[in-house]
């Protein structure tokens, strides 16, 4: 499958030139190799590259927002101007922020998609979630420098790329808005050879040439009309023309050159991730308990018993369900025996499991006085912060008759953990798919509760032993 070649065009410092840099390079591009796709977004606040590429005063209902919503980007795609294709931009951008599931977003969005040749993304100068996917996906990212502090500015974005375990190689710096009438003495000249030398100092890479201000491409932007032109129509008489020609050479030989490899690499990480996830899922199912932990029932052969409880302990020695009715039973039994009729057994079981959010069951032994064991029976919130508990003490010596297999002493004794430690089982009610429990998304939020569990007794271990 063909995957698109990506171009971010970034800067955390404003007034750089980065969108007249992003739509001029569009055209551009387009006029180069007039069959290659060429699309072209910005995530910034404004509206250029729609009033340059609109063909018609219609009102878009896709815009920029629905790359991260359960559109095909293709589908967000409008035909505009000079042959290039634009996705409209929004001006919701930074309420609909929350919708973004992470820096990785937007590249999977693309690589699952149609699009292909060529995608150039203006982005904002703030390091925001948007930047960050842009940079997350591009292939090359040209970073637009006019002056010392746009240079320093680069380090962000250089920290962002090692982070994510990019080489900042993925950066290219470009001088742009320079005053060519500005001279030094020595060994720099002007303003371009000034700022090259210093981003190669700071181990940056650079394209050949610079694009120089010009106040008749300013003009194209600002005029009575109303409307913004290109370079490349209504400069050509300008050195930005003949600059943003040869810059564009080079971006198109690096395309053709190295090709869209950035989604192949995130394509081939989801994938190795996914084959990981199922291989300790599969490990995950095949440790279950084989029967009940309770009454130590055979599980049916192809689906878990409804309403099933999932049980696992912190070293992950015993992992499995019980049913409903059985834990009920053990929990009555051993903690509430003064409980008598139906109606309080049901009161009991809504406070305890929680009609709407499935809180959490801690059960846990410490060693009492003498022959006394202690357990704790503790209901959790959604985060593994404590809501409510009942202790009881039980004597470890103490006669069960043999048909008798729902007792706490009995559940604890199936982990195989030496019984003088501390011991700590950790409960849930499943899904309607008692396995879903195992998938990786909630099995992690399953461990994260467990973790907070341990990191609160070792602090209040630590507090007792100070």
């Amino acid at each position: 499958m063909a995957r698109p070649y990506i171009i971010a065009i970034a800067s955390e410092k404003g007034g750089v030139g980065k969108t007249t840099l992003a739509t001029n390079l569009a055209i551009y591009l387009k006029g180069l190799a007039e069959n290659l796709p060429v699309t072209l977004f910005s995530f910034d606040n404004h509206f250029t590259v729609d009033q340059m590429f609109c063909l018609t005063k219609s009102i878009e209902t896709n815009n920029v927002s629905g790359l991260f919503g359960n559109k095909n980007p293709a589908d967000l795609l409008t035909t505009g101007q000079y042959g290039v294709d634009y996705i409209p931009s929004s001006r919701t951008l930074l309420e609909n922020q929350n919708q973004i599931k992470g820096v990785d977003h937007l590249a999977k969005a693309i690589a699952h998609s149609s699009m292909q040749g060529v995608i150039i993304i203006d982005t904002s100068p703030t390091l925001d979630l948007y930047t960050q996917n842009a940079l997350f996906a591009a292939d090359r990212i040209i970073v637009p420098i006019k002056d010392a502090p746009s240079l320093e500015n680069c380090l962000n974005l250089s920290n962002f790329l090692v982070g994510q375990k990019r080489s900042k190689s993925a950066l290219k710096l470009l001088p742009c808005l320079i005053d060519t009438r500005i001279r030094f003495d020595g060994p720099f000249r002007n303003s371009y050879q000034l700022l090259k030398a210093y981003a190669i100092n700071r181990g940056y890479r650079c394209f050949e040439g610079f694009i120089a201000k010009s106040p008749k491409v300013e003009s194209l932007s600002t005029n009575p009309s109303g409307k913004i032109h290109p370079v490349i129509t209504h400069g050509r008489n300008t050195d930005v023309h003949l600059q943003l020609s040869h810059l564009t050479r080079q971006i198109y030989l690096e395309y053709l050159e190295h090709g869209p490899t950035r989604l192949k690499e995130i394509v081939n990480a989801i994938s190795d991730q996914e084959d990981d996830f199922l291989q300790e899922y599969t490990s995950r199912v095949k440790n279950l308990h084989k029967t009940c932990l309770c009454c130590d029932n055979p599980l049916p052969e192809k689906n878990i018993w409804p309403n099933a409880y999932f049980l696992e302990n912190i070293t992950n020695s015993l992992s499995g369900f019980i049913e409903e009715d059985c834990f009920f039973e053990l929990l009555l039994h051993e903690f509430y025996p003064e409980l008598n009729g139906k109606e309080q057994q049901q009161l009991l079981q809504e406070i305890l499991v929680g009609a709407a959010n499935r809180p959490f069951l801690l059960l846990q032994k410490t060693l009492g006085d003498g022959d006394e064991i202690r357990v704790d029976l503790s209901r959790l919130d959604q985060d593994g912060k404590k809501i409510s508990g009942r202790d009881i003490l039980i004597n470890k010596h103490k006669r069960i008759p043999r048909k008798r297999k729902k007792t706490l002493l009995n559940l604890f004794n199936k982990t195989g953990e030496d019984h003088n430690e501390m011991q700590q089982l950790l409960i849930r009610q499943a899904d309607e798919n008692p396995l879903e429990q195992l998938q990786q998304k909630n099995y992690l939020k399953w461990k994260m509760v467990f973790n907070r569990i341990l990191i609160e007794k070792t602090l209040e271990k630590d507090n007792r032993e100070e």
